[in-house]
């Protein structure tokens, strides 16, 4: 695909046809796509016009129906007596419960009925005003007789009970039959299955004399099967589908299998969707009716409460049109008729495909015509474009052949003369580019420029030691040679004034025709070159050509002159860098070394290369602290054979702060750490000298005490000094030994899972005594789930030690609080004194070694606390103090807490 898309973009022919194409393409897709649209449109909406005209068919019919059936009960209440036959009236039948004079009454009614499609009445039930049935048929499916059903009542159901509630009277004065209700009713058979009725009852009425109040008799029920309505509505019409759904959206009586209910079911929203029309009182009744006077059914068009959809039923697709059931105004559910889409989309169909037919004849008539149209256009494109390729591939050689008399012509003429200037200026600047000393530069210059303008000179006023002064080529003729005399200490940096300077000087000596070329480096003007000729000036034609070769030799001996500074500055380094004793190494960025002075070799001699690149990476990469702070240095050493060499590091940066490499120093530390270890040898052996003498001293002293019953309290606490000091010069030993260790790295480390909380107690537990003779409280605050910490117990303890000893020697009075706690991956240890405070010069140095300030009588931290930093630093820990006067120091040990 990626290969396609590059075929198409590297050609102008695609360039221009894909664009045309894409354009005609989307006039004919759109012009297609509207005429398939309003073909689409006007089927649908013929379609759509005749869904509509089926639903208000069957509401029509529905409506008709009804006002038949009031007729036909018209007919049995108004039935009158026959006396040849002895068959009384219906009224007369009814007022006396004469149920075989009424079964005869009504018998040729029900038989006519049955003929009458618009009545064809399924159940028929005549019922007195207690709702007890006088007469209840049943259409029967094999026979013409009635089913006839004997002391039933329905008061029960609620049409019969409205009608036995009516307190309206009949209009007229010779009206028996009372205001007719219509609606749908279930009728359960003996299966237990529920059959779904279109019903008609009216009341009925009867006068014992005129101006009498009519008494009720009771009321006539006549019921036509749903389904069967159904059956013939769709039989008169042309719909597919017709549904009666209940108002929960559930089917209630369809015209299509059991299987396609759950198709047709209205979904919730649409039901809601219905119901919010339906408010808008716009739906269509179906029964419309007032009195006994039947009005004709309300003319509408599409119904205004109608839901358009469309379903699948049995592998076909459906539209429907879902509207209210409306019967005199109340709801009892819905309706829906249907089409199939069979024949709309068959029709759709011709017409797509006879409209994708001529959009495709069309689109490819209109590649083959923009394809042409392309090809007479790119044909002498392609050529020049070849010609293109060569010169930048560099064969200068190439040249169009193109002859044609219009643009393409004049553009292929233009490319082969800018062709061969091209190859002119390439030959100068391939020659000037592998030149960088300034006297050969500007005899490549003339050998260029002469071809264009014949005695052209190229000169160079440039500055050199003594000053600016002109440089020629070597064999420059007499009147430009004789400039090389003129001297300037200090020229105008203006370039409109160093030109007019050098154009009165070259006038003196018949120079015209003058094009100068400021030299700048990072915007600083550093010369001018100049193009001269004695004898006639530069013409149009030639100075964009001589502008050029200009331009190529000005940036040349822009390089030419860095080159010369470089060279002088690199020899002045070189013999700075020889004089220095200590050794000098300057890499690039890459780690590659570019200078190393002669002291550099001689202490890097073991492993410096005899041949061959040296990388940073060939010197030492063991790199260790020396641990000479004992006496006040904390150097960076490397060892490189019997040799100690101190190295500092510094990284050379350009001025946008990019890193460019690295200068090293390396000085000859050998003497200076083989002192430290002389002198660290020196302390260790005189603690150890000094711990035997004290050992007796100690000894002499317990002696002492156990007669110091016999001492007076002066010689008492005189002997308690003398134990203090005693105490305190132990502890100077020791540590003095400690510290010995730890610089000659004697020192072993084992971690473990440590208690610290145990631990603590363990370390004040001697120096409880001291605190509380002094009357300082000891409180311990820390936490009984403290977890666990990974030191090593010994050196643990021994640096908690050290901590508590410097506060035993400076809080005399107040409290010293012990707390822990834990944060992140830490646990920290936390010892808060009421002693004196520590001066925020002195608080830096009081984990070092020997740095004691000068007023004695503050806070410091002597050989304990540098040896408790050591210590924990070992085990991977820390220690920091602060410091608030007037409230005391607060020392923070910081530890690795124990991974669970």
């Amino acid at each position: 695909m990626r290969h396609v898309i590059h075929i198409l973009r590297s050609r102008i022919q695609y360039t221009i046809i894909l664009p045309y194409l894409a354009l005609i393409v989307l006039v004919l897709l759109v012009g297609s796509g509207i005429a398939i649209t309003l073909v689409a449109g006007s089927w649908q909406e013929r379609f759509n016009n005749q869904l509509g005209q089926i639903a208000r068919r069957l509401a029509e019919e529905l409506a008709l129906r009804e006002i038949s059936s009031i007729a036909y009960l018209g007919q049995i209440v108004y039935t009158a007596a026959n006396a040849d036959t002895g068959t009384p009236s219906v009224i007369e039948a009814m007022t006396l419960r004469d149920t075989d004079g009424l079964a005869v009454a009504v018998g040729g009614l029900w038989t006519l009925g049955q003929i009458n499609e618009k009545v064809s009445p399924d159940r028929l039930i005549i019922f007195d005003e207690t709702g007890a049935t006088l007469l209840d048929w049943e259409s029967s499916p094999t026979s013409g007789e009635p089913v006839q059903y004997a002391s039933t009542n329905v008061a029960g159901l609620l049409p019969i009970e409205e009608v036995l509630r009516a307190e309206q009277t009949p209009s007229g004065t010779n009206d028996v039959l009372g205001t007719p209700y219509s609606g749908l009713i279930a009728f359960r058979r003996p299966d237990g299955s529920d059959v779904v009725h279109f019903f008609t009852v009216a009341p009925v009425y009867t006068r014992a004399g005129e101006g009498e109040i009519a008494r009720l008799l009771g009321g006539v029920f006549i019921a036509q099967r749903l389904d069967h309505i159904l059956m013939t509505l769709q039989a008169r019409s042309q719909a597919d589908v017709i549904a009666i759904l209940a108002n929960d959206g559930a089917v209630l009586v369809t015209t299509t299998p059991t299987n396609t209910q759950p198709a047709l079911r209205l979904k919730p929203a649409q039901i809601e969707t219905l119901v919010a029309m339906n408010e808008q009182g716009n739906c269509l009744d179906i029964g419309l009716l007032s009195g006994e006077t039947a009005t004709a059914v309300q003319s509408m068009t599409l119904l205004s409460c109608s839901l358009l959809t469309t379903v699948r039923l049995d592998e076909q697709e459906y539209q429907l049109v879902y509207a209210p059931f409306l019967i005199r105004g109340l709801q009892y559910g819905y309706f829906a008729v249907g089409l199939s889409r069979d024949v709309l989309l068959s029709v759709w169909a011709g017409s797509r495909n006879v409209v994708i037919g001529i959009t495709v004849v069309l689109v490819v008539m209109s590649v083959l015509v923009g394809y042409g149209v392309a090809r007479r256009i790119t044909h002498p494109i392609d050529e020049l474009v070849a010609v293109a390729d060569a010169v930048s591939a560099g064969d200068f050689a190439q040249r169009s052949n193109v002859r044609d008399e219009n643009e393409l012509g004049r553009l292929a003429l233009a490319v082969n003369q800018m062709t061969s200037i091209l190859l002119h200026l390439y030959e100068t600047s391939r020659q000037l580019n592998q030149e960088r000393r300034v006297e050969v530069v500007l005899q490549i210059a003339i050998t260029s420029a002469v071809d264009l303008v014949p005695g052209i000179e190229a000169i160079a006023l440039l500055p050199g030691p003594a000053g600016w002064n002109f440089r020629l080529r070597p064999a420059a003729p007499l009147p430009y040679a004789t400039l090389t005399r003129y001297r300037w200490t200090a020229l105008p940096p203006q370039e409109d004034r160093l030109t007019a300077t050098i154009e009165t000087v070259c006038a003196e000596h018949g120079i015209v025709g003058l094009l100068t070329v400021p030299l700048r480096r990072d915007r600083q003007m550093v010369g001018m070159l100049i193009f001269a000729h004695t004898e006639q000036g530069l013409s149009a034609a030639v100075l964009p050509h001589i502008q050029a070769i200009a331009d190529m030799t000005a940036v040349t001996l822009v390089n030419a002159i860095e080159y010369e500074l470089a060279q002088h500055e690199s020899e002045r380094q070189r013999a700075i860098l020889a004089a220095i004793d200590d050794g000098v190494i300057v890499t690039d960025a890459d780690g590659r070394i570019i200078l190393l002075n002669t002291a550099a070799e001689r202490l890097l001699q073991p492993i410096v290369p005899v041949h061959g690149e040296l990388l940073l990476r060939d010197l030492p990469p063991e790199i260790r602290v020396s641990h000479s702070e004992l006496f006040g240095r904390a150097d960076r050493v490397i060892a490189v054979g019997k040799r100690f060499l101190t190295v500092r590091k510094t990284p050379m940066r350009q001025s946008n702060g990019d890193v460019v490499g690295e200068v090293m120093v390396l000085h000859d530390n050998t003497n200076a750490v083989r002192l430290d270890r002389a002198k660290t040898d020196v302390i260790a052996t005189i603690a150890q000298e000094l711990r035997f003498s004290l050992t007796d001293v100690r000894d002499y002293f317990n002696l002492l005490q156990r007669t110091s019953h016999q001492f007076d309290a002066e010689q008492l606490r005189a002997l308690g000094n003398v134990q203090q000091r005693l105490f305190d010069i132990i502890n100077l030993v020791n540590n003095m030994a400690l510290l010995a260790q730890l610089e000659a790295g004697q020192i072993k480390v084992h971690l473990q899972a440590t208690e610290l909380a145990q631990l603590v107690e363990t370390t004040i537990s001697p120096l409880r005594t001291v605190f509380t003779e002094r009357g300082v409280q000891i409180t311990l605050a820390l936490p009984l789930d403290l977890p666990m910490v990974m030191a090593d117990r010994e050196l643990l303890q021994h640096a908690l030690y050290q901590v508590l000893d410097n506060a035993r020697r400076y809080v005399t009075q107040g409290r010293v609080l012990i707390s822990a706690g834990v944060e992140g991956n830490d646990i920290w240890l936390s010892m808060s004194d009421t002693g004196p405070a520590i001066p925020t010069d002195v608080a830096g140095l009081l984990f070092t070694q020997f740095q004691r300030h000068d007023n004695s009588s503050q806070r410091s931290g002597e050989l304990g606390l540098p040896i408790a930093r050591h210590l924990l630093e070992l085990q991977g820990g820390s220690i920091n103090v602060r410091s608030t006067p007037g409230q005391g120091c607060t020392f923070t040990i910081r530890l690795r807490r124990v991974e669970e």
